[in-house]
């Protein structure tokens, strides 16, 4: 007959069993969240903090992490200034699941500056109609306005998209190279070519624009690492940073795993 024991050490964590016995939980939901109950409140708990004693690449702790979160173990709630604008994000990592919060302004009444027209643009300009761009594009380079409508809605997007805020405030040193990223970036979505040359390959225009479309902070971050790293001398550094952007959710799981691997050779955490 077969007999099992179990050694305890002093060095332990108490947490609830809630999200152990939680069947809706991958297990790596419940690994991660079982690691950031185990660590001080002034651990780096960011991304990349917690890739660099896992196995996992930051891009698979981001997956894991908007799993908790919609699970309600992890509540996310943005930080905006009086102005409320957008300073920065707060977790709470929770033993005990709770309904996420709605993103609701910290004030009441924000205070932002009203744009001044005499005759509105568009109909509905608040609803950005694929169809209609298309329709519309033989017609722009005729009407000047309208195209800078949509290039100005297409930057708001894009923006929100990759949580410029936060990336600006994370890299204070970087800040001319990430608009430059986001102008590349803005000019390939409001691009009328039929093909996009990337990596020396003539890419569908439309292909390229949705992968741009869903590239987020996590994506553009990895991007200016990688231009740390890389050589200064790049001969064509236009076609370089298009290929950055667009192999950026293919690479980025890997790029960091191997990061965080010659760390860990070099003795370091």
């Amino acid at each position: 007959m077969a007999v099992f024991r179990v050694q305890k050490t002093q060095n332990y964590t108490v947490m609830s069993n809630h999200h152990l016995r939680n069947k809706a939980l991958s297990l790596k939901a419940k690994g991660l969240l079982s690691l950031m109950l185990s660590l001080p409140e002034d651990w780096d708990y960011t991304t990349r903090g917690l890739a660099s004693i896992c196995k996992e690449g930051a891009d698979s702790v981001c997956a894991t992490v908007r799993e908790l979160e919609a699970a309600g173990y992890i509540i996310r709630r943005r930080i905006r200034d009086k102005n409320g604008q957008m300073r920065g994000m707060e977790y709470t990592v929770l033993e005990q699941p709770q309904p996420p919060e709605q993103d609701e302004p910290s004030c009441a009444q924000p205070k932002q500056a009203e744009p001044k027209r005499e005759k509105p643009v568009q109909e509905n300009p608040a609803q950005l109609n694929t169809k209609e761009i298309k329709k519309e594009e033989t017609n722009n380079v005729s009407n000047p306005i309208r195209a800078a409508g949509q290039r100005a809605e297409y930057r708001a997007l894009l923006l929100k998209n990759i949580e410029y805020p936060i990336l600006a405030q994370n890299n204070p040193m970087d800040t001319m190279r990430l608009d430059e990223l986001v102008e590349l970036m803005l000019d390939v979505v409001c691009s009328k070519r039929e093909a996009i040359r990337i990596a020396g390959e003539n890419m569908p225009a439309e292909v390229v624009k949705s992968r741009f479309l869903k590239l987020n902070a996590e994506h553009i971050q990895y991007v200016l690492d990688c231009l740390k790293d890389n050589p200064p001398r790049i001969r064509n550094i236009k076609q370089y940073l298009l290929a950055a952007l667009y192999n950026a959710p293919l690479t980025i799981e890997n790029y960091y795993a191997a990061l965080i691997d010659h760390d860990l050779c070099s003795g370091k955490r």
